[in-house]
């Protein structure tokens, strides 16, 4: 696991490849290298956890002719190595990213098929001319951002290292401010900045000097494959128990983040089964709360026979928090639990552990969500604008009444990103439950959960373990029948629930779902010390000066929250929008 950066064509100078080197620090502390040469550069900071005597990055082939720098892990590089070895290649260590430059010298660009884990790659050919190629994984777990420009392309794996290389300041994208409000998140392929791309799931980006080619890796919008009878609870249980093995064959210990649902409770007891050293990590927050998970955590703990630290966010230092944890998102995300994982990673680093797993992307995989069961009971003219109601930060009309009449006019003109998602929503599907997985299993998971799990680990250094979102998982999930993952009646995502029946305690089998949050609407509270830094935040915000926002209608939003209408949710939204763009 580590951070990237580099460049193709124009040379930023040393000055500007330091820059960003440094600050992308935290995600890569053990050692620092680049390689250059003629027009361009590959830089890493490594977080050593899978042989850190073995896999020095940049990686090079024997003449020298390719070069490569990789973020991420890939958890069947000793399969690879087998096979690299049935064709006379030999491969020093036991480090999973020794295998990628063999294997590409072997196969080409479709070598990327063959991994199974999560990355992002950053590769420099010289043979037959010169290219910089890049990959993201298949669901984007991994974040890679780049720019391309006259002067060529630069690229990192975080929003102010891409900065350091780029020339002149940069402006906010016009749409940013809308994508945000529409998403909660800036979703796949855009960023905060005019000009900045990121990878979206799957993709392949190639410059050969001249003209830039952006292609996906496989077609992440196929139909799916054909639903059939061998996707079983049982079948899904020693698929996870499988991927849960070969994701923990390091020598360092592994946190687990328990929640106190079903999805981190699977994870738990599969690592405790498979090594000593695993210890449970819960945050909890000062106070007495209706959204409390305590109780099942430690239930959850004690089922697998770990330990559990429990992490307490308390209300005083709330806004000493904010400002770092949206620093190290890079990148603006509304969800109020964001802060919870901040603090989370915090303390597991703190405990000296640099392995997190987490249980990011099973509801999106199996239909976990209350808001499918409500698409699937909605009209069919009605049930996209009222899916995508329940994932804007406020209703489509409610964040439009906030715009100012030019910026208004503006989304509309450019295209509006609420017109963009439906567009997405509307892809064709087996069902309609496979359009709404499908939607958020390609767009919402990797803008919104993965991307926040990517920057708030590793501003922790700390490497953050998907299990259910590998690719034999997400296989497995598309050729789940949809009886199994929604039915009509019992329980969303009932295969998972039958699957990790005996790896879970009675109490988080009978509970009822509930989402892993921040009680943002008691800490926001009139009179509380976040309310009083919010309102300070937004007394007078750039997203007004800058003609985004109504003054006016930002101060009603206040005034009305001050009053006791709750408005908690768009306020924490719109501080956290306002102090990304300070």
């Amino acid at each position: 696991m580590c951070r990237i950066y580099g460049y193709f064509g124009s040379d930023p100078g040393e000055r500007a490849l330091d820059a960003a080197r440094d600050l992308q620090l935290p995600g890569g502390p053990d050692r620092q290298a680049r390689t250059r040469g003629a027009g361009w550069a590959l830089g890493c900071n490594r977080l050593a956890i899978q042989d850190p005597e073995h896999g020095r990055q940049p990686f090079a082939n024997a003449d020298g002719t390719v070069h490569a720098v990789f973020n991420g892990e890939v958890y069947n590089f000793r399969a690879l190595r087998r096979d690299l070895a049935a064709h006379g290649v030999h491969v020093d260590g036991d480090s999973d990213g020794s295998v990628l430059l063999p294997l590409y010298e072997l196969l080409g660009d479709r070598f990327v098929e063959r991994l199974e884990g999560m990355f992002a790659i950053a590769l420099v050919d010289l043979r037959a001319g010169r290219r910089l190629k890049l990959w993201s994984d298949p669901l984007a777990v991994k974040s890679l951002y780049y720019e391309t420009t006259p002067h060529g392309v630069a690229f990192a794996s975080e929003p102010a290292g891409l900065a350091a290389l780029r020339h002149g300041r940069p402006e906010v994208d016009p749409l940013a401010v809308d994508h945000y409000l529409n998403w909660q998140c800036l979703p796949p392929g855009v960023s905060l900045h005019t000009g900045v791309s990121t990878l979206r799931p799957g993709e392949h980006f190639v410059h050969d000097g001249r003209v830039p080619v952006l292609r996906p890796w496989r077609d992440a919008h196929a139909v799916a494959p054909p639903q059939d009878g061998t996707c079983t609870p049982e079948r899904l249980g020693a698929l996870l128990t499988g991927e849960v093995e070969r994701m923990s064959l390091q020598a360092a210990p592994v946190a687990v983040q328990l929640s106190g649902g079903l999805d981190s409770a699977v994870l738990a007891t599969l690592l405790a089964a498979r090594r000593p050293d695993v210890t449970g990590f819960h945050v909890t927050h000062e106070g007495s709360h209706p959204c409390d998970e305590e109780e099942y955590a430690r239930d959850a703990a004690e089922h697998a026979g770990i330990p559990l630290e429990v992490v307490e966010v308390r209300e005083a230092e709330l806004p000493a928090l904010v400002p770092p944890m949206v620093a190290a998102l890079g990148t603006p995300n509304a969800t109020p639990h964001a802060l919870s994982a901040y603090a989370l990673f915090r303390e597991i680093a703190a405990r000296s552990f640099r392995v997190g797993f987490v249980g990011d992307g099973a509801d999106e995989q199996f239909g976990g969500y209350r808001r499918y069961s409500t698409a699937l009971a909605a009209s069919e003219d009605t049930w996209r604008a009222q899916y995508l109601d329940r994932l804007s930060l406020v209703p489509h009309a409610r964040y439009r009444a906030l715009y100012t009449p030019e910026y208004r006019a503006l989304t509309d003109s450019l295209g509006s990103s609420r017109d963009s998602a439906l567009a997405l929503l509307a892809r064709p599907a087996p069902s309609r439950l496979e359009q709404l997985l499908a939607f958020d299993r390609l767009h919402k998971l990797p803008g919104l959960n993965l991307r926040k799990l990517d920057h708030l680990s590793m501003a922790h250094g700390i490497e953050g373990r998907v299990p259910y979102c590998q690719p034999a998982v997400t296989e497995f999930a598309r050729r789940t029948p949809d009886a199994l993952k929604a039915p009509p009646a019992g329980r969303r995502k009932q295969i998972l629930w039958d699957a990790g029946r005996p790896l879970v305690p009675e109490s988080v089998r009978t509970r009822q779902k509930q989402p892993f949050t921040f009680p943002v609407d008691t800490f926001l509270a009139p009179g509380s010390t976040l309310w009083r830094f919010a309102a300070d935040v937004l007394a007078r915000p750039r997203l007004c000066a800058d003609g985004f926002l109504s003054a006016a209608a930002v101060r009603a939003v206040l005034d009305g929250h001050a009053a006791r209408r709750d408005q908690a949710r768009l306020v924490w939204g719109l501080m956290v929008l306002e102090l990304a763009l300070s």
